[in-house]
């Protein structure tokens, strides 16, 4: 659980560090910005995982490989992983992460609308 909000603060941090950067100055809609680009890319990039660590694309990788592959070389490519097989870590909290940092963003708007 302390993990989970380090990386919580980290990113609120990292959030209001690329406001201030990218925009100069900080105030809710530059922060609403940055918090769906950010938390956007991140739910994107956990939900990927999760596709592909479902194992999506083993069929079609499969496939090509059978395909595209000369007989010669056909043992050394049944040895190859799978992309389910190399995409094993959580992807949950990554998406977590991520939609919690939509969610921020979504209450600095509903603050700025109200």
């Amino acid at each position: 659980m302390k993990a989970k909000i380090f990386y919580f603060i980290g990113l609120q941090l990292l959030i209001f560090v690329l406001t201030f950067l990218i925009y100069g100055k900080c105030n809710l809609v530059y922060y609403a910005n940055m918090s769906f680009y950010v938390g956007g890319l991140i739910t994107f990039f956990g939900l990927m995982s999760y596709v592909v660590a479902g194992g999506f694309f083993d069929f079609f990788t499969e496939s090509s490989r059978k395909v595209f592959t000369p007989k010669r070389l056909r043992k050394e490519v049944g040895k190859m992983r799978l992309p389910s097989e190399v995409f094993s870590f959580p992807n949950k909290p990554i998406i977590a992460l991520g939609l919690s940092s939509l969610l921020c963003m979504c209450i600095a708007l509903f603050v700025y609308y109200s």
